[in-house]
């Protein structure tokens, strides 16, 4: 079967006018071919029986209007599901990260809950994609039909900028050493461990900072955050492929993480990058040596080594694409 063109609705678990899901959201913006006739589906209501409800109703007129090839699901839980029993043939679901593992900080009932969502829908797919090997050994079922695939990185956007000018554009001091730490989900990411991480290294660096991301930042102004930075401190309990990460890499910031998702592979072999144990004083440790250390890393040539540019992993998704359509 010669596939010409197709058409893709991608199911997003977001408003359009939210910053939440950016990744999905530009992994969907990215798919810029001939072959692919494009439109988003957003399902910002999924614990409202009601709010479900009139968006399966929107869901069903677009479905009969737009007619798609493809359904691409871009989470699992309640938003696979939804797209999992439209009796829709071809369906592909990608999986993240807290729609598989374990979330107990959702609460021990929802997190089963959605975990079981996110299985159940996996038998009506034609295709998984998760953004880790982890990940993928959490499936049920079905895991001959997954592929791994991490979410790739605008490398155009996301550059290793002068940290000088960067902190001026931000207004951060430029003597201080900065922390990152992306607390957007604070139980989960672990801001406790990050809060005594960062007591201890302020013993030894008076000058320290940490910064957390709690998700109100313009997710257009990331780079500068990135590269204003002198570390980026991860130790979350569970990750799928987490963006920061890929982010920090794209951006040379050096990097002090844990054996979780996929961040090991991700930043092995790479200069001034650390894994380490779950553990504030073993964490502390590793970021005062990179502190007083004061180089970059060279995680950018790594990131694009690995093929994770946003560029060519569409080129990946839409061979991905191809593949279904032609069983």
């Amino acid at each position: 079967m010669s596939i010409n063109k197709f058409k893709l609705l991608t199911v997003i678990p977001d408003s359009d006018i939210s910053s939440s899901m950016i990744f999905a959201k530009r992994q969907a913006s990215s798919l810029n071919y001939p072959e692919i006739e494009s439109k988003i589906f957003y399902l910002p209501e999924r614990t409202s029986l009601r709010g479900l409800f009139k968006s399966f109703i929107k869901f069903k007129e677009l479905l009969k209007q737009f007619q798609p090839d493809i359904i691409h699901s871009q989470y699992g839980t309640i938003t696979s599901f939804f797209c999992a029993f439209t009796n829709h043939k071809k369906l592909i679901i990608t999986f993240h990260g807290s729609d598989l593992n374990k979330t107990p900080s959702d609460g021990i009932m929802r997190d089963l809950v959605g975990r079981i969502f996110s299985q159940v829908s996996t038998l009506r797919a034609s295709k998984i994609v998760c953004v880790s090997s982890s990940l993928k050994g959490c499936l049920w079922w079905n895991r001959n039909k997954a592929t791994v695939l991490p979410v790739g990185v605008n490398t155009e956007k996301f550059i290793a900028f002068s940290q000088t000018e960067s902190r001026e554009k931000i207004g951060w001091k430029k003597e201080s050493k900065i922390i990152l730490f992306n607390g957007n989900a604070p139980i989960v990411k672990r801001i406790d461990i990050a809060d005594e991480v960062y007591f201890l290294v302020k013993k030894e660096i008076p000058k320290c900072e940490l910064v957390v991301l709690k998700g109100d930042i313009d997710p257009e102004q990331m780079p500068l955050y990135l590269s204003a930075s002198d570390c980026l401190l991860l130790c979350s309990d569970s990750e799928g492929s987490p963006m920061m990460v890929k982010e920090a890499l794209a951006c040379n910031l050096p990097i002090v993480g844990i054996e979780v998702g996929d961040v090991s592979e991700r930043i092995a072999g790479v200069k001034n990058c650390v894994i380490t144990k779950r553990n504030y004083k073993l964490l502390s440790e590793e970021v005062i040596k990179l502190l007083n250390k004061n180089e970059r890393s060279d995680g950018r040539e790594k990131l694009i080594a690995d093929g994770l540019s946003e560029k060519k992993v569409s080129e990946r998704l839409l061979q991905i694409y191809l593949e279904v359509l032609n069983k």
